[in-house]
């Protein structure tokens, strides 16, 4: 089929193509700059709440710690994203955690969990629970009040045939604000 359009106004038709050829070009950028924004979502698809730590006194002496953020290890790279609240009560000698677990390359699931921890010993300035053993790991929480900074020692167990890592090196993972874990997560996807 022989195109007639413009057949007497050759330099229009050029002009045309042109303007053609330019908007295709500025559809491609516009395509790639959103599927790197697509693929940066994808590595951190939630955002994390902010850090507080919270010590609440009666008598003048600390009875009830708060404290929210997301876990992360400097030597760990985030393959999941582990925001977590944790209260811990003296007159129970107890610490509740409450976590929510986003895997950004594993499956993309979100798993919601509660551990509750006896607490090994309670002083002014800090708090240390007992160990809590699973079949792959065992984990145990500190809270330094005068800091105000909460951390995660987590020791791998690979004995069971369900468990991912064959690491027994402890890892500890600090509390800190969910910005800054999406940060790293967003950085180490570029």
């Amino acid at each position: 089929m022989k195109n007639d359009f413009l057949k007497e106004r050759p330099g229009l038709r050029k002009l045309i193509r042109y303007a053609e050829f330019f908007v295709v070009t500025i559809l491609l950028i516009y395509a790639a700059l959103i599927y790197r924004e697509l693929k940066m979502l994808r590595a951190a698809p939630v955002v994390l709440p902010a850090y507080w730590f919270n010590a609440a006194t009666e008598a003048g002496q600390v009875q009830r710690v708060q404290a929210r953020g997301s876990w992360v290890a400097k030597e760990a790279s985030p393959e999941f994203l582990h925001t977590t609240a944790i209260e811990c009560i003296k007159a129970k000698m107890q610490c509740m955690e409450s976590s929510a677990v986003v895997a950004v390359n594993d499956g993309r699931f979100l798993e919601s969990i509660q551990t509750l921890y006896d607490i090994e010993s309670w002083t002014e300035t800090e708090i240390h629970t007992k160990t809590d053993v699973q079949p792959c790991a065992t984990r145990t929480l500190s809270l330094d009040i005068a800091n105000k900074q909460a951390k995660n020692v987590v020791v791998n167990k690979p004995t069971g045939t369900s468990c991912k890592s064959t690491s027994t090196e402890e890892q500890t993972f600090n509390l800190v604000t969910g910005f800054q874990a999406r940060a790293d997560a967003m950085r180490k996807t570029k």
